[in-house]
């Protein structure tokens, strides 16, 4: 895999979400209209209203926010 390959491999098809509740901006990709990666950064962990851990590994207002921006036509499912 080339160099080119691999970032988009990486960082292709993800757009930026803010969850409506606590404003904490991560990376998504709908690969389809079951399957979501989500990128975290360290500060979008920090403001996680829902602060997560092993025993807490997504937040429903995320979640929330991903299928409105969907709805919306601001995250395509590809």
């Amino acid at each position: 895999m080339t160099l080119t390959e691999r970032q988009e491999y990486l960082e292709g098809g993800f757009e930026k979400v803010e969850c409506a509740r606590c404003e904490a901006l991560v990376r998504v990709r709908k690969s389809s209209p079951q399957q979501t990666s989500v990128q975290w950064t360290t500060d979008a962990t920090r403001l996680c209203a829902a602060k997560l851990n092993a025993l807490v590994p997504t937040c429903r207002d995320l979640r929330a926010s991903i299928d409105d921006a969907v709805r919306a036509g601001k995250l395509e499912v590809s």
